[in-house]
C-alpha cells in the first residue's frame, strides 16, 4: 500500500507541474516575441522493464551414518538393543540425511522495475522427505497471493521388530501356525518352575523366528494458499486455506486378558487385562483449516485511528481409519467365557481418535483515545466444537456391552458439543512520559453441552467386563458397574493491572497485580482463585552495563475440595485412591518465580551475560494424606561470554545449568489388603479415616531430581577478509533423572513385622511370602541419562568477482565445505535391553518385578543412540 501511495503522489505532482507550466506561458510570450514559437516536448515515457534475481546452493554429501539397529545378536538378548548397537532413527528424526547430490535451496525472483508486480519462488531441501516449495505473487499495494507445499517427516524407529502382517492398514494379521504354536505354550508360560522356563524359551524361539524389520514414523504433506486484497489504504481482506494429510505408523499398546484361575468346566471368571501387545498403529488422517478476515481502518472524530476486524476460522479433522483390528499373537482358538486355561480374546480392537470439527467467529475493535496516548482493544470470539462419530464396538469375541443410554434411550454416538466464548479487553496508556499503564480483562467460558451418558458396564481393554463375568451364553456383561460420563466445563476470568515507571534515565521500576478465577463443573473443586503480584527493575547506569530482575509470588486457593460430591456421586464411582488423589492443576499452590540477567562489557571487545532464575511450587496439604505431586522446585543459572577481535575474529561460549526436584506420593492400592480384605497398617479409625482412605502408612514416595547441563561454543574467523571465512560450532547437552523411592511403612500382612515390600505401589505378593525389602525395585531405579554432542565447521570461499566475469557469469559465487560430527548417548533402564519378548515368570517369585511379561509382545523400537559424520561440498550461486 505504501508503494501505491507513492505512485499516486508522483502522478499528482506531475499534473500540478504541468498546470503551472501552462499558466506561465502568457507571461513569457513578450520575451519570446523575437524568437520562433516555442516547441513543447512531452517528457519521455517511463520504460518499464522486468528484473531477475536468483540463487541456489547445490553440492554433494558424504555421510557416515549409523545402522538401522535391526538385527540378530547372541543370547541372552537374541536381538540388537540400545546397549549393543546404534540406530539412525534419532539422527533422521526430522528428515533423512542420505549421501549423494543435493539441492539445498533454490530462489527465483522477478518483477517490474516500477514496483507494481513481484514474483518470488523458493524451494528448500529439494527432493528430500522434508522438502518445501513456496510461490509469492503480488500486485504490490493491491493484491497478494501465496501458495505452498511442504513435507514434515518424523522418524520414530528404524529398528522395530514386527510379527504382524498388514502394516499400515486397519487389520493386522499373524500367521495361523504362529498363533497356534504360541497358544500351545500359554498354560505354563507364567509358571516359576522348569515347565514355565521351557514354555517361555519355546515362545521366545517362535517369536524370534518370525520377526521382520519395521520403520516407524509419520509424514505430513501440507498444501497452503493465502490471498490478500487491499483495494484501498484502509481496507484489508484475507483468505487462507490449508490441507494436511498425515500418514505412517507409530507404536501403540493394546491390552488383553488371560487367567488360569479357574479349572475347565467351572463358572466363568472376570479378568482385567494384564498383558500388553505392542502394535504398529496406522496413521491416516486429514486436517483442513480455513480462515477469512476483513479489516477496516478509519479516523475518529477526534482525529485518531480506529480499526475493526472480523475473522472466521474453521478446522476440520477427518480420521480415515476409525479402528484397528488385531489378531492376538497368543490366541488362535482361545475360549473367552469358560474357565479354560487358554482364556483370552482371539481378536483385539483399538479405537482411534474420531473425526471432529470446530468453527469460530472473532471480532476485534481497536481505537486510539485522545488522552494519555492511550489505546483500547476488545476482542469477542465464539467457537463451536462438534464430534458425533459412532461408538467403536470393542467387543470382538462375543462380549456384549450393555447399551449406552441417555435418559434411558440407547444412543450410538457421543453427540459431543462444546462451545467456547472469549471476551478479551486491553487498555494501555502513557500517563506521563515516564509512566505507562496496562489493564487487562478476560472472560473465557467453556460450555460443554455434551449429554451425560450412562453405561451399566463396559469392555475393559477388549478382554473382559469391567466388573462381573459375562453371560456364558449371550456374552452380555452384567449391569454391575454403572457409570455416568461427565461433561467437564469451566469458566475462567482474568483481571490484571501493570505499570512501569522510569524514575530516572537509567532506572525503571515496574509491577502488577494479577487475578485468575476458575469456576469448574464436574471437577474435584468448585472454584479456585489465584492472586499473583509481580515486580521488576531495569537498570542501565552505564553504557556498558544493563541489568534486569523480576520476582513474582502467587497463591492459588480452592473454595471446596470434595471429590465425592463433585465427581464420584454424579459419575457413580467410588475409589479411595481417586478421592485421595490431589489434582495438581486445582490444588492449593504457592508459587515463587524469579529471573535476573546482566549484560556487562568490561572492555570494548568483551561482553559477559550471566543469568539466573527459579520456579518454586509448593502444594499445601489441605486434604488428608494427599497423593500426587507435593512440590516442584527448580532453578537455573548460566553465563554467555562473547568477544570480538579486530572485526576478524568472534568467539562465543555459554553454559546453562538447570536443576529440578519433584516430590510425589502414591497409594499402594489394594496391596495392603490381606486375603480377608482387612486393611493392614493403615488407620481405619472413623475419627481419623472415616472414608477408609489409604493412610500415611500405606503411602509410598518418590523424590525425583532432574539435571540439565548445556554448553555451546562458536567461533567466526575471517581468515582472509572478503575471501575466506571459517565458522566452528560445538554443542554439549546432558540431562539426567534420578529417583529415590521410599516404600510404605505398613506391615506386609497381619501379624508380621516385615514392612514395605508389599506396599511400594508396584508389587502385590501372595499372603505369607516375606521378601527382603532391599530387593524391591532392585533397591532403587537406576539413573537415566542422555548426552548429545554436535561439532560443526563450515568454510566459505568467495570467488573473486573478476574471475566470475571472466567465466561469463554475472553474480556472486561461493564455495562451501562443511564437516559435522554428532553423537547421542542414552541410558535408560527401561529400554536398554528391550527385546520383543521378555521371558519372566509372574510373582510370587520374590526376585521378579515384571508381571505378565511371559504373555506380552513388544516392538522393541526405541533406540536413540547414534554416532554420525557428514561431509558436504557445495557451491552457492546468486545473481
Amino acid at each position: 500500500m505504501t508503494i501505491r501511495s507513492e505512485i499516486l503522489r508522483a502522478r499528482r505532482v506531475a499534473l500540478l507541474a504541468s498546470a503551472m507550466s501552462i499558466g506561465a506561458l502568457p507571461f513569457s510570450a513578450a520575451l519570446a516575441a523575437d524568437q520562433a514559437a516555442p516547441v513543447l516536448k512531452a517528457p519521455p515515457a517511463e520504460v518499464v522493464t522486468w528484473y531477475f534475481f536468483g540463487g541456489f546452493e547445490a553440492g554433494w554429501r558424504f555421510v557416515d551414518q549409523p545402522p538401522t539397529g535391526f538385527g540378530p545378536a547372541p543370547g541372552p538378548a537374541f536381538w540388537l538393543t540400545p546397549l549393543t548397537t546404534d540406530s539412525r532413527a534419532k539422527f533422521w528424526e526430522y528428515g533423512e540425511i542420505r549421501p549423494g547430490p543435493f539441492l539445498d535451496w533454490l530462489n527465483l525472483q522477478t518483477g517490474t522495475t516500477d514496483g507494481r508486480y513481484a514474483f518470488d519462488f523458493w524451494a528448500r531441501n529439494v527432493g528430500r522427505d522434508s522438502q518445501s516449495y513456496n510461490l509469492d505473487a503480488s500486485a504490490i499495494g493491491v493484491t497478494y497471493l501465496s501458495v505452498g507445499w511442504d513435507q514434515t517427516p518424523h522418524f520414530i524407529s528404524t529398528s522395530a521388530k514386527n510379527i504382524f502382517g498388514g502394516v499400515g492398514t486397519s487389520f493386522l494379521t499373524v500367521p495361523d501356525p504362529v498363533q497356534a504354536a504360541l497358544q500351545g505354550q500359554l498354560p505354563n508360560a507364567a509358571a516359576a518352575n522348569a515347565a514355565g522356563a521351557t514354555a517361555r524359551a519355546n515362545i521366545e524361539t517362535i517369536i524370534n523366528a518370525n520377526l521382520n524389520p519395521l520403520f516407524l514414523g509419520t509424514q505430513r504433506d501440507k498444501a497452503t494458499a493465502d490471498w490478500r486484497w487491499t483495494p484501498t489504504d484502509n481496507i484489508d481482506i484475507r483468505v487462507d486455506y490449508s490441507h494436511e494429510d498425515r500418514t505412517g505408523v507409530r507404536p501403540t499398546g493394546v491390552s488383553y486378558g488371560y487367567t488360569a484361575a479357574a479349572a475347565a468346566g467351572s463358572a466363568p471368571v472376570s479378568s482385567r487385562p494384564t498383558n500388553p501387545v505392542e502394535i504398529p498403529q496406522p496413521v491416516d488422517d486429514t486436517t483442513q483449516a480455513v480462515a477469512a478476515s476483513g479489516e477496516y481502518v478509519g479516523t475518529t472524530p477526534w482525529g485518531t485511528r480506529w480499526s475493526t476486524r472480523a475473522v472466521y476460522n474453521g478446522s476440520f479433522y477427518d480420521a480415515n481409519i476409525k479402528q484397528v483390528d488385531i489378531e492376538n499373537p497368543f490366541c488362535l482358538t482361545c475360549t473367552l467365557f469358560t474357565g479354560n486355561i487358554n482364556r483370552g480374546p482371539n481378536f483385539l480392537r483399538l479405537g482411534l481418535p474420531p473425526s471432529n470439527d470446530a468453527n469460530a467467529g472473532t471480532w476485534t475493535g481497536a481505537v486510539d483515545l485522545p488522552f494519555w496516548k492511550s489505546r483500547f482493544v476488545t476482542t469477542v470470539q465464539y467457537n463451536t466444537m462438534r464430534q458425533n462419530e459412532s461408538f467403536v464396538d470393542t467387543g470382538t469375541n462375543g462380549l456384549v456391552m450393555p447399551p449406552v443410554t441417555f435418559g434411558g434411550i440407547p444412543v450410538n454416538g457421543l453427540d459431543g458439543r462444546v462451545d467456547a466464548l472469549l471476551w478479551n479487553n486491553v487498555y494501555t496508556a502513557q500517563i506521563t512520559n515516564d509512566v505507562k499503564l496496562t489493564v487487562r480483562g478476560r472472560h473465557y467460558d467453556i460450555d460443554n453441552r455434551t449429554p451425560s451418558l450412562h453405561i451399566d458396564n463396559w469392555i475393559f481393554g477388549d478382554s473382559g467386563c469391567a466388573a462381573g463375568a459375562p453371560n456364558a451364553i449371550t456374552g452380555v456383561c452384567p449391569a454391575t458397574s454403572p457409570r455416568n460420563s461427565l461433561p467437564i466445563a469451566y469458566t475462567k476470568d482474568n483481571v490484571s493491572a501493570e505499570a512501569t515507571w522510569r524514575a530516572i534515565r537509567w532506572l525503571t521500576f515496574g509491577g502488577g497485580v494479577f487475578w485468575e478465577r476458575y469456576d469448574r463443573h464436574f471437577r474435584d473443586v468448585n472454584t479456585t482463585d489465584e492472586w499473583t503480584g509481580k515486580g521488576f527493575v531495569d537498570i542501565n547506569p552505564l553504557d556498558n552495563v544493563h541489568a534486569r530482575a523480576s520476582y513474582q509470588y502467587g497463591q492459588r486457593r480452592f473454595d471446596i475440595y470434595n471429590t465425592a460430591e463433585f465427581v464420584e456421586e454424579p459419575g457413580i464411582l467410588f475409589s479411595e485412591v481417586v478421592e485421595n488423589m490431589r489434582r495438581f492443576d486445582v490444588a492449593n499452590r504457592n508459587r515463587h518465580k524469579g529471573e535476573a540477567m546482566l549484560e556487562w562489557m568490561p572492555a570494548p571487545f568483551l561482553t559477559l551475560s550471566p543469568n539466573a532464575g527459579f520456579l518454586w511450587d509448593d502444594y499445601p496439604d489441605d486434604i488428608f494424606n494427599p497423593l500426587g505431586l507435593r512440590s516442584d522446585h527448580g532453578w537455573n543459572a548460566g553465563i554467555t561470554v562473547s568477544t570480538v577481535f579486530n572485526s576478524t575474529f568472534k568467539l562465543m561460549a555459554s553454559y546453562q545449568y538447570e536443576d529440578r526436584k519433584l516430590k510425589t506420593a502414591g497409594g499402594s492400592g489394594g496391596a495392603n489388603f490381606d486375603t480377608g480384605n482387612v486393611l493392614t497398617g493403615c488407620s481405619n479409625d472413623a475419627a481419623v479415616n472415616p472414608d477408609a482412605f489409604l493412610g500415611t502408612d500405606c503411602t509410598w514416595r518418590s523424590d525425583i531430581q532432574q539435571r540439565y547441563h548445556t554448553f555451546t561454543g562458536a567461533a567466526d574467523w575471517k581468515v582472509v577478509p572478503s575471501r575466506f571465512d571459517l565458522r566452528a560450532e560445538y554443542v554439549y547437552s546432558r540431562g539426567s533423572e534420578h529417583n529415590v523411592t521410599t516404600p510404605c511403612s505398613a506391615p506386609n500382612f497381619i501379624g508380621t513385622t516385615s514392612v514395605g515390600v508389599n506396599c511400594n505401589g508396584l508389587q502385590a505378593l501372595s499372603a505369607g511370602v516375606l521378601v527382603d525389602p532391599a530387593s524391591v525395585n532392585f533397591g532403587q531405579f537406576p539413573e537415566e541419562r542422555n548426552t548429545l554432542q554436535r561439532f560443526n565447521v563450515i568454510g566459505k570461499y568467495y570467488v573473486d568477482p573478476s574471475i566470475v566475469r571472466q567465466m561469463g557469469w554475472r553474480g556472486d559465487v561461493t564455495l562451501k565445505l562443511r564437516y559435522t560430527w554428532e553423537r547421542n548417548e542414552n541410558t535408560n533402564w527401561a529400554t536398554d535391553n528391550m527385546t520383543p519378548y521378555i521371558p519372566t515368570p509372574d510373582p510370587p517369585n520374590p526376585l521378579v518385578e515384571l508381571t505378565g511379561g511371559s504373555r506380552s509382545l513388544f516392538l522393541a523400537a526405541f533406540n536413540p543412540n547414534y554416532t554420525a559424520q557428514v561431509v558436504a561440498v557445495a557451491v552457492q550461486v546468486k545473481w
